[in-house]
């Protein structure tokens, strides 16, 4: 029966060194040296820039336009012709923080477009929300008679995408239990479900 083959020392040091300097789970840094093994079979520490994209492409870094631009430009600065085990793992956590601030910003955007979608915009952003409509909706979900009309008072009559987003952005993190809610209802189709201290927050932050 065949032994599994092992690092050597000085290889197995340089992994452990990658792992420290990154803060890398076990997990993860075992994936990206069955990657990179791909492209250094004897263990030399060294994986030529033109095989990276592949390595990186096979741990699911590189699967929009926005990821392998990102990692072109890192790729540029380094500018190196073989990258060693840790440059491998810098640019793993640079790719890994980038396409995590994607999905959080798609997220966030779709959930600005379902709201506005759910208070009669359009799915492509075109179209105005009513001030009325908003009004109106809070106020029959939350039963609240407080003047209302002062918190959209700056705005005009009706609001466009942008204006509608800058609504919620300028109200701060409370605001967004409202949004989410009534983006939840346009993606369910179900009553809103939004907490009432969520939005005695957002009140007085605005007014």
């Amino acid at each position: 029966m065949k032994r599994k083959p092992t690092l050597n020392a000085e290889y197995q040091d340089l992994v452990s060194q990658a792992k420290s300097m990154f803060n890398l789970s076990q997990d993860e840094m075992n994936e990206i040296i069955i990657q990179v093994k791909k492209f250094d079979p004897k263990g030399t520490g060294y994986v030529g820039k033109h095989e990276v994209d592949d390595v990186l492409r096979d741990l699911k870094l590189l699967d929009n336009d926005k990821l392998i631009n990102k990692f072109n430009e890192e790729l540029k600065i380094m500018n190196a012709k073989f990258l060693d085990l840790k440059q491998i793992c810098d640019l793993y956590c640079k790719l890994k923080q980038y396409q995590q601030q994607l999905n959080e910003e798609e997220t966030i955007t779709q959930e600005y477009i379902d709201a506005f979608c759910a208070l009669g915009g359009q799915l492509d952003k075109s179209g105005f929300v009513l001030k009325s409509t908003i009004i109106e909706t809070i106020r029959k979900e939350f039963e609240l008679n407080f003047d209302l009309d002062q918190i959209l008072g700056e705005h005009g009559i009706q609001l466009d995408f942008d204006e509608f987003c800058q609504l919620f952005e300028n109200a701060g993190d409370d605001a967004k239990s409202l949004l989410t809610s009534i983006s939840l209802s346009k993606r369910n189709q179900n009553d809103f479900i939004v907490r009432y201290k969520d939005f005695e927050k957002w009140e007085k932050s605005v007014i």
